[in-house]
């Protein structure tokens, strides 16, 4: 298993606390880049390499996929790419899904009110 580590670019880290801070997850950091990671794979296109600067704190991949959750993944990514992967791809792809489900999340995010909920947003919005 991959079980790497990976590192989000400094706009990744803002929008990821944006994400926590709007769904009151201030301790629950792997939800919140799961459900990143999930809404990215929700285009079509396969998002680019994030060039910039990165932060300081790595996110291990073992703690977002692990087991059954690892090849799941794994494979989730394979059948989207059309192409094997190796661990460092799967690292590789699996920071670039979550940036782009973080871009979008975001602007959701900023779409709403300020009397409007995120987590009320995706149920009526996914239902």
């Amino acid at each position: 298993m991959a079980h790497g580590r990976f590192s989000l670019t400094i706009e990744g880290e803002e929008k990821l606390f944006k994400l926590m801070s709007e769904l009151d997850w201030n301790e629950k950091r792997p939800e919140a880049l799961k459900l990143a990671y999930v809404k990215g794979l929700t285009f079509d296109s396969i998002p680019p390499k994030r060039e910039g600067k990165k932060t300081k704190h790595e996110v291990g991949s073992g703690v977002l996929a692990k087991g059954e959750e690892y090849m799941l993944y794994k494979h989730i990514m394979m059948e989207k790419l059309g192409e094997p992967l190796d661990e460092s791809g799967f690292d590789d792809y699996m920071v670039r899904y979550i940036e782009q489900g973080l871009d979008t999340i975001c602007e959701e995010i900023d779409s709403l009110s300020d009397l409007d909920n995120y987590f009320l947003y995706l149920v009526s919005k996914h239902v």
